[in-house]
């Protein structure tokens, strides 16, 4: 079993520390070194906007600073991760913005917005055709959203998420048959692993996500050095609702993992905008999305064990 050692632990941490975004060093000193919360929040408000939504990079292949969807679950999954208070005006905010874009008929969020266009974004996020590649967006991002809203919403928004919940294992029952696209299927897991959703609709969720995740993930470091589904995104700790069904190739990406670390100590997107995209932009979203993917390598390793600081 490979295990990070503590030198390849503290070039993570410099590495965090020298070039990744505020927020991502906030949220590294609070789990790792006892920091305050605080600095998350303050670190978060740069990217909130008026309407409660989040944009301005948050998720860094979309640069626009209109609020949408998808970077709007970046920052529940920030607020979550510190245990926001469901009262906290920013939680409170978010809340009311994702109240007020929700397509009233068909219960989905529009990824990105239409002002993405307007700035620097990857080719994945181009207007034109956008609902046909993600599906009508009724994963994606929905299934992430309710997951990360019942995680801060607990005892005020039930009935609310309830039926967004119902919608999302309806439309994974619908497509056991075909298959999921691994965005899909990641929202899904998040949904598995949050609190207080039904029992009935979790045990119901795992049934069918179990085949689907053992027929979807990469199992060998060809598949995990390119873009594509790994184990680890559908079960980042041992509690995960998917871990056990994934034990194999979690081990065997774990040593990965370690493996891949960058000299620098980051570990660094697999994925580019492409030859012609804005370079500035990219490289500025490239070291933006090495800060998140460390950050979330760190914390996959501790969680699994597999972390030695000393």
């Amino acid at each position: 079993m490979t295990r990070l050692t503590p030198d390849r632990y503290l070039r993570a941490r410099a590495f965090l520390h020298d070039r990744a975004r505020p927020l991502e060093r906030a949220a590294f000193e609070h789990e790792f070194e006892g920091g305050p919360a605080w600095p998350v929040f303050d670190a978060l408000d740069a990217f909130q906007n008026p309407d409660g939504g989040f944009g301005h990079g948050l998720e860094p292949d979309a640069r626009t600073g209109a609020s949408g969807a998808l970077a709007t679950s970046v920052a529940l999954h920030r607020l979550a991760e510190v245990r926001a208070p469901s009262d906290h005006p920013m939680v409170r905010a978010a809340v009311e913005y994702l109240k007020s874009t929700i397509d009233p008929v068909a219960g989905t969020w529009r990824i990105v917005p239409e002002a993405t266009a307007e700035a620097p974004h990857a080719p994945w996020w181009r207007q034109e055709g956008l609902a046909e590649r993600f599906q009508d967006f009724v994963l994606n991002p929905k299934a992430d959203l309710v997951a990360q809203l019942y995680a801060l919403c607990p005892g005020t928004d039930e009935p609310w998420l309830d039926g967004l919940a119902t919608d999302v294992l309806r439309e994974v029952d619908a497509r056991t048959a075909a298959g999921m696209e691994m965005h899909d299927l990641i929202g899904v897991a998040h949904l598995l692993d949050a609190p207080h959703v039904a029992p009935g609709v979790r045990s119901r969720l795992l049934t069918l996500a179990v085949p689907l995740a053992e027929a979807s993930v990469g199992r060998d470091a060809e598949a995990w050095s390119g873009y594509g589904l790994k184990p680890l995104a559908l079960a980042p700790r041992p509690e995960s609702a998917l871990a056990g069904a994934l034990d194999g190739p979690l081990r065997a990406q774990l040593d990965h993992l370690v493996a891949t670390q960058s000299e620098d100590g980051a570990w660094w997107p697999v994925w580019t905008w492409g030859e012609d995209a804005d370079a500035d932009a990219w490289a500025v979203s490239q070291v933006a999305w090495a800060g998140m993917l460390t950050l979330d390598a760190l914390r996959q390793l501790r969680a699994f064990g597999r972390l030695d600081r000393s």
